[in-house]
């Protein structure tokens, strides 16, 4: 070998190692800018994505407040031609929507970061150990086991809370199997997170099947607008997990009986007291006949002495009822299931009390004359208006869970208010058009009577008498036709009203909802969604489209001749 090519080999072979020791190096370091409001940090990784390449996602909550740079390697960093030590302050929000050539002292070459801020929604960061997020990411509702914690910035970048959580898991049914997972937390104390109220348990809602991210948020709002007892209040945030930008998330109050939440009697607390927690907490389930009927009770030695309420009730699905044995509840012979869901463990009083009265208005419901065999009218078991009011949206928006998923009623002492009552509503995201059951027609009509499954389905028989029909559409041409026109602009809200035009909802969120879906890729959506909107863009349209068309169709065809 001439010294001519043993030189060109040499030089060569330096080119590839100082390659691969960059490689090495881009590989291995990692860049935290970090805003710190009222002594808290606040970092954020830079990020780096299959397909997109470097993206520095920003929370729109400290638009205002430019961050630290620190670097794991110590690494001088040059930005857009400024370099910057570690420690050093950066201006990274002038440079939102811009991608900016970023380099560090050991890197060959410079790359291009594409730097996103979203919107001015508050932002959540969660601290947990990288074992406790892969544990709970393959598996819902296993809980973390090492110290977690909680920081959420408000809207305006002011410190909203910074608290210790005793549990973060991922939840929901067909919603956990998505790549954005929705969680549910408890923190060690009552915060008031977003102005809602002090409480220690929390919803983070992913919306993945819904591409708009607005239909769960709209259908809350309208509901709270409407006045249905304990609509849970939301509120839009950018969540980043471990110092990593994770996605918008719809952050919610949890269905519960607690104050701020449903302020119903609490006869979970009165067991407790009764029993002892340890006693209260280690009750064995039992699963037995009762009247021609299946139920699950707990073996508590004491109950309560008046155990007529409250309760929280969810109408299941029977796997998911089969599959939820940490609850009493009640099967009929008609294959309705009946979750109670608080209190978590009933007595075998408090059980045959509900089955009683389930089966009632069970058996009652189903009669054509609408009386059951003791001659008790299906109307006189409930509170005409919350059903009817709950049927009428959930007619106007098409809810594909109305068949019983997600599906909430509560019940009072009878020596306050001895009748059931509808609700607090829930799970709206598969709504509006948003699936490929027959329901993207926003000239459907009748969708929750016709709407069946092979299980009894509550609504539907409900709307087979008369008067239960009058009093949905009432309720529809009433309250919901004049709450749709706020939606679609057509009317003002009132001054501080929770509800607000499509287009505010729309403009509030669109530039997190960029952040999004750059975090998160539509292509995995199913295909049953995708007629619905394969960006936010396309998605917003069709939501607006649809309540636009399904405003005025439904008030033709329940109310005909109504402006004659």
């Amino acid at each position: 070998m001439s010294r001519k090519t043993r030189l060109i080999t040499a030089a060569l072979l330096a080119m590839l190692l100082s390659a691969i020791a960059g490689i090495a190096l881009a590989a291995n370091l990692e860049v935290t800018f970090t805003w710190t409001v009222d002594g808290q940090a606040f970092p954020v990784l830079l990020d780096k994505q299959e397909k997109v390449g470097y993206v520095l996602y920003l929370p729109g909550a400290l638009r205002n407040q430019d961050p630290v740079f620190s670097a794991n390697q110590d690494r001088e960093m040059t930005w857009d031609g400024v370099t910057y030590r570690d420690g050093d302050t950066v201006p990274v929000s002038k440079y939102a929507g811009q991608t900016v050539e970023v380099a560090f002292s050991g890197w060959n070459n410079s790359q291009k970061v594409k730097v996103m801020q979203g919107s001015d929604i508050p932002a959540m960061q969660i601290s947990l150990s990288a074992d406790d997020l892969k544990r709970i990411s393959v598996k819902r509702e296993v809980d973390i086991r090492e110290p977690a914690n909680l920081l959420m910035i408000a809207e305006d970048g002011s410190l909203n809370a910074a608290e210790s959580l005793d549990s973060f898991k991922t939840r929901g049914n067909s919603t956990f199997f998505a790549q954005k997972k929705p969680f549910s937390f408890q923190m060690e104390h009552k915060a008031d997170l977003g102005g809602m109220g002090k409480n220690k348990k929390w919803i983070l809602l992913a919306n993945w099947y819904d591409i708009s991210l607005l239909r769960n948020q709209i259908t809350f709002d309208l509901f709270r607008y409407l006045g249905m007892t304990f609509t849970p209040d939301c509120r839009q945030v950018d969540l980043y997990l471990n110092r990593k930008y994770h996605g918008t998330y719809l952050l919610t109050e949890k269905i519960q009986l607690k104050k701020h939440r449903l302020e119903i009697s609490d006869l979970e607390e009165e067991y407790e007291e009764l029993n002892g927690q340890e006693n209260y907490d280690n009750a064995k389930a039992k699963y037995v006949k009762y009247n021609g009927l299946n139920i699950r009770w707990y073996d508590l030695e004491k109950e309560p002495e008046d155990i007529t309420g409250g309760y929280l009730l969810e109408l299941e699905k029977p796997l998911y009822y089969t599959e939820k044995k940490d609850h009493a509840g009640v099967k009929t012979d008609t294959n309705m299931c009946v979750t109670i869901k608080e209190p978590t463990h009933v007595g075998q009083r408090g059980a045959e009390y509900l089955a009683d009265l389930i089966n009632g208005f069970h058996n009652a419901t189903i009669a054509e004359n609408g009386l059951n065999s003791e001659g008790k009218y299906y109307a006189d078991y409930i509170d005409m208006h919350s059903f009817a009011l709950k049927a009428a949206v959930d007619e106007f928006c098409v809810n594909y869970d109305v068949r019983a998923a997600s599906q909430f009623m509560y019940k009072e002492k009878d020596s306050i208010d001895p009748l059931l009552h509808a609700g607090p509503p829930w799970d709206y995201d598969w709504s509006y058009g948003n699936h490929s059951d027959g329901a993207k027609d926003p000239e459907l009509m009748d969708y929750v009577y016709k709407r069946s499954g092979v299980f009894w389905f509550l609504t539907h028989w409900l709307l087979t008498h008369e008067d239960f029909q009058q009093a949905t559409r009432r309720a529809y041409e009433e309250e919901v036709y004049p709450a749709a026109e706020i939606l679609l602009g057509r009317k003002e809200a009132p001054e501080g009203s929770a509800l607000k035009t499509l287009e505010e909802y729309r403009a509030a969120v669109a530039d997190s909802a960029a952040m999004n879906f750059t975090r998160w890729r539509t292509g995995g959506v199913p295909d049953i969604y995708k007629g619905s909107g394969l960006s936010f863009e396309e998605a917003y349209a069709y939501l607006q489209h649809f309540i636009e068309v399904r405003t005025d169709a439904l008030l033709e065809n329940w109310t005909p001749g109504r402006n004659e």
